[in-house]
C-alpha cells in the first residue's frame, strides 16, 4: 500500500471523527502531524496510533490530543 500525503492524511482522520458524529477537532495540528509522521503515511498505522492517541487523552480527562499522546500511543502499539 503506498503511502499518502500529509493533507490527506488530515482529511482522512477529520472525516473519521465526523462519522462519528464527532464536531470538535480533537487532534491539534501538531499532534496531527505526530500521527502522520509515525505512521510514514499508512492508513492503518494512522488509525491505530489515532485510537491509542484518543485513549490516552481520556485516561488524562482531556479531550485535546496532543503529540505527547501520540508517543505513548506508539509506544503501546511498537
Amino acid at each position: 500500500m503506498d503511502a499518502v500525503q500529509k493533507d490527506e492524511m488530515d482529511r482522512y482522520l477529520k472525516h473519521h471523527l465526523a462519522i462519528a458524529g464527532i464536531k470538535d477537532q480533537l487532534f491539534s495540528e501538531v499532534a496531527l502531524t505526530a500521527i502522520y509522521q509515525k505512521s510514514d503515511g499508512i492508513y492503518r498505522k494512522a488509525n491505530n496510533l489515532a485510537r491509542g492517541a484518543l485513549i490516552a487523552a481520556a485516561v488524562d480527562n482531556t479531550s485535546q490530543v496532543i503529540p505527547d499522546y501520540v508517543k505513548i500511543a506508539s509506544s503501546e502499539i511498537a
